[in-house]
């Protein structure tokens, strides 16, 4: 019978290992509590007043894909056009996107509701550029489909937002009961 000997692992190896299944057993553990005894009101407060700008940010320049989309579909933009007008609208998102991934809040009930929440702009910047690549070459049949993965986080952010905000007294701003609601990505096809 043969000797399996192993050595020792390295501290980064061992390390490594340690992160990893910190990360696995993270995420296999579904949404964050959100009741951690230390987040406060203003610590809410703050997190609002950072993410609500980029928020509605995103929310007025996505508005502004859907003349983009339907001058691609109506071939009122020639492709080059499109791809161009939507790669300048994917660039300001590109932005929103570092924005969004700058906040890092010292509270651990808000950084783990923000942390899936801003990972959404990732999805979606992902998609966008796609979208404008697709535009450029007139094929727009496999953009990656992110519109699941990104509601599912969006619903799941609000609704954290709004259990810690019930729970510390906090008035939500009034639209974000539209987060996670309506159309995510840009549709070339015309569908939501």
């Amino acid at each position: 019978m043969p000797v399996v000997t192993f050595s020792r692992p390295s501290l980064q190896h061992r390390l490594l290992v340690t992160a990893g299944l910190a990360t696995l057993m993270t995420a296999g553990c579904g949404p964050a509590a959100v009741a951690h005894p230390a987040t406060t009101s203003s610590d809410l407060h703050a997190y609002l007043a950072s993410v609500e700008p980029i928020r509605l940010g995103v929310n007025d320049l996505l508005e502004g894909a859907d003349p983009i989309i339907d001058g691609f579909r109506e071939h009122t933009l020639t492709d080059a056009q499109a791809a161009a007008k939507m790669g300048a609208l994917e660039a300001t998102f590109a932005n929103y996107t570092v924005d969004m991934a700058a906040i890092q809040p010292s509270d651990p009930s808000l950084a783990a509701i923000n942390a899936p929440y801003a990972h959404t702009f990732i999805l979606e910047d992902s998609y966008l550029n796609a979208l404008v690549n697709g535009m450029a070459e007139d094929d727009v049949d496999d953009l990656p489909d992110t519109q699941s993965d990104q509601r599912a986080a969006i619903i799941e952010w609000r609704v954290q937002l709004e259990v810690l905000a019930k729970k510390l007294g906090v008035a939500l701003p009034a639209d974000l009961q539209q987060a996670g609601r309506g159309e995510i990505a840009p549709s070339v096809s015309g569908d939501s």
